[in-house]
């Protein structure tokens, strides 16, 4: 008997996942952006991650276009961010000017401020995953600011955010 959607969410929620957001520069060279969870490394050799996009999303819309796309990887005080490119800030997510977001060398996407982590990609691939498309990114340039011992991601599990408790 095939598990309904509430079910497979319910389990899925219960993976804690680094809470990232995925930007693209548009045709007339507006930056545009959506919270992502589901973003994980897929290759080293090539560099690869892949993001899934709910289909037929602004965003989705956006990278079947595009050459190319960055992912931020958010700190955990950056919940305000988060919020806002899941579209339940206040700022629009598709205007980035009040950011004064650098952008990816390759890409030309947003690196959004204070994020622990960006990496900036081409679009190698697109696959269909059911409701989703797969985007599949060459890695193309990553800037890692900070030490590592100073990091603190946000996380998102279990319907909330979260953070990193001590290392073991």
């Amino acid at each position: 008997m095939p598990v309904d959607s509430a079910e497979f969410k319910e389990a899925m929620g219960r993976l804690a996942s680094g809470v990232t957001v995925v930007t693209v520069t548009t045709d007339d060279g507006r930056q545009r952006g959506m919270t992502a969870t589901a973003v994980c490394s897929l290759s080293k050799d090539p560099p690869m991650l892949l993001v899934c996009v709910g289909k037929g999303s602004g965003t989705d819309r956006l990278l079947q276009d595009a050459r190319g796309f960055a992912v931020s990887i958010l700190a955990e005080d950056q919940v305000g961010l988060s919020n806002r490119f899941a579209g339940w800030g206040d700022a629009p997510p598709d205007d980035l000017s009040d950011l004064g977001a650098p952008v990816g060398p390759v890409s030309g996407a947003a690196w959004l401020p204070g994020a622990i982590a960006h990496v900036d990609c081409l679009v190698h691939a697109v696959l269909d995953g059911g409701d989703h498309h797969i985007y599949l990114g060459r890695i193309e340039a990553v800037d890692c600011p900070g030490e590592r011992a100073d990091l603190r991601p946000l996380l998102y599990f279990a319907g909330s955010y979260r953070a990193v408790g001590e290392s073991r």
